[in-house]
């Protein structure tokens, strides 16, 4: 395949790109077909790398309103509504939601995908479901199954064990969520743990680290702390990392340099900031701190996090709509700005999803991309725009089109 006059990346001047063999064979301007080729002009477009989700929950998808609706629109209670699902969880039922959520996320052009699935359960039958379909649809996404402890570990008797259990089972990340423990030294020792089973597995780390506003969860520091000690810096994420925005500027200053020295990353989830509660005006956002956070060079990505259940009413698996709200909520408001904001669903997740992976638009790496219908990122972003041509290892995979018509 030869695709003639693309913008790559927020280029200034259109290339063509040669597919062949799976792979980027030549980038350069101007290219002649060679016989039989199969040549798409694309003049106007831009291409990119695959989108990466970098922190969603396919388990818990398209579960709105099953068996109720959250009314408050929290966190809180959008646990309690997983509560009551997680009473009529089948394999099946696991599997279909979450293959549907996967089909979406792969038609706007997502190739790579971390999930946290909730081990809680005690039959761990959404864990089954989610391995089984992580291999089912492997050609059309990399799925990484995260082991997360929901409801705590010391909080909830008998996670402890079911994480192991889930390691056993074979997911390829330690999780954890520290904040659902009901004390500091407790939260302490939520960290240790995970910290424990990611050494004896060889795996990554991501944990919901501080999901809170509340300016005393100190979780954070605590594991870029050991993030540092132990030299494992882009190996750990930290999910959500909220508490830190109401700290004070002194102390968040002192955590933010931390986990840069560290090296791990952050991962923001802008779109729920919707259920981190409703505060009385002025109105925080419920998210991290992604400004200062970019700039002072954290890897920093941004995820749908949850899509249509019963903690985020809302969620099309489209990393162009969580960008535009991250532009938003970031306060990017310039065409340098909107490409952090590309950074964080493209480089930067990659980062987090696999650091050490052959990833880009460049000859000889696998011939993955986005076709996107606009020219410059500032306008795919603002239209999220359609996506004709979506490539994985060369052939076409999918396509999307946002379209309206007078009439």
């Amino acid at each position: 395949m030869l695709i003639k006059n693309i913008f790559v990346e927020n280029g200034t001047e259109a290339v063509d790109i040669r597919v062949a063999d799976g792979k980027f064979e030549k980038i350069a301007a101007n290219l002649a077909p060679n016989p039989g080729e199969e040549v798409v002009d694309c003049t106007g477009c831009l291409a990119i790398p695959p989108f990466i989700e970098p922190h969603v929950h396919l388990d818990t998808c398209l579960t709105a309103g099953d068996p109720v609706w959250n009314m408050s629109g929290t966190l809180f209670e959008g646990i309690e509504c997983w509560a009551k699902r997680k009473e009529k969880l089948s394999k099946q039922d696991v599997k279909d939601r979450a293959r549907r959520a996967v089909q979406m996320q792969a038609s706007n052009g997502v190739q790579f995908v971390r999930t946290h699935v909730d081990v809680t359960d005690p039959t761990l039958i959404a864990m089954e479901g989610m391995l089984e379909l992580k291999e089912e649809l492997k050609g059309i996404v990399d799925i990484q199954i995260v082991a997360f402890p929901q409801e705590g570990i010391y909080a909830n008797e008998g996670t402890e064990k079911l994480m192991w259990e889930a390691m056993e089972m074979g997911c390829d990340i330690a999780g954890g969520m520290p904040a659902a423990e009901w004390l500091p030294e407790l939260a302490r020792k939520h960290v240790d743990l995970v910290f424990e089973i990611a050494e004896k597995y060889n795996v990554p780390i991501d944990m919901h680290i501080d999901q809170s506003k509340d300016m005393f969860d100190r979780s954070l520091e605590y594991t870029a702390w050991l993030t540092l000690q132990k030299g494992w810096g882009p190996r750990v994420t930290g999910g959500h990392c909220t508490s830190i925005t109401y700290q004070n500027q002194s102390h968040a200053i002192k955590v933010m340099k931390l986990i840069k020295e560290a090296g791990m990353n952050i991962c923001t989830n802008t779109q729920v900031l919707a259920i981190m509660g409703i505060d009385a005006e002025p109105r925080t956002r419920g998210v991290t701190r992604i400004r200062e956070m970019v700039e002072m060079g954290i890897n920093v990505a941004t995820a749908q996090d949850t899509i249509c259940d019963g903690f985020h009413l809302y969620g099309t698996g489209d990393p162009l709509d969580y960008g535009l709200v991250g532009a938003y909520t970031a306060q990017y408001n310039t065409p340098g700005t909107a490409k952090t904001i590309f950074d964080m669903l493209t480089t930067n997740s990659m980062s987090i999803f696999d650091p050490d992976a052959k990833y880009g638009i460049e000859v000889g790496n696998d011939a993955d991309l986005n076709i996107l219908d606009a020219d410059n990122i500032q306008e795919a972003l603002r239209t999220r725009a359609s996506r004709p041509y979506i490539l994985r290892h060369g052939k076409v995979i999918a396509s999307f089109e946002r379209k309206a018509a007078l009439l």
